[in-house]
């Protein structure tokens, strides 16, 4: 599939806030300690993403980088789980900063669609937990 027939390539800022928001009501009734253990498990896996694309890639050098940079936020997702939970809120945010750096620094082959896509996923997480575990739990 071509990056310009791919559904989300039309609208991608749009289809990451939208698909940012869907699993967070979830968020609401959940106990705390789950509603961060969830989150947690959905940072790693955004950040293991990149590391796809890096094998995709197939260059040493961007693998390195991206494993890294997911072990990285692998790490602030325990550090959440462990206490923590503002780490899970910073990690997606800054993984939001991570994305928009792909456009200009690191050349990492992936679809141009997803960079924006991914940034709106993670911002709106990260503002919309933070809401959650500050106004509900």
């Amino acid at each position: 599939m071509s990056d310009k027939s791919h559904v989300l390539s039309r609208l991608p800022v749009q289809s990451g806030i939208v698909l940012g928001i869907l699993p967070l009501p979830v968020h609401f009734f959940l106990p705390p300690e789950l509603s961060h253990q969830l989150a947690a498990i959905t940072l790693v896996l955004i950040a293991g993403i990149y590391v796809g694309y890096a094998f995709k890639d197939g260059r040493i050098r961007i693998l390195l980088i991206e494993l890294t940079t997911a072990i990285t936020f692998s790490a602030a997702g325990l550090l959440g789980i462990n206490g923590h939970p503002s780490a899970i809120v910073i990690a997606l945010a800054l993984h939001g900063l991570w994305d928009v750096l792909h456009h200009s620094l690191i050349d990492t082959e992936m679809p141009r669609w997803y960079i924006p896509f991914c940034a709106a996923v993670d911002w709106v997480m990260a503002a919309s937990l933070l809401a959650i575990w500050t106004l509900v739990h």
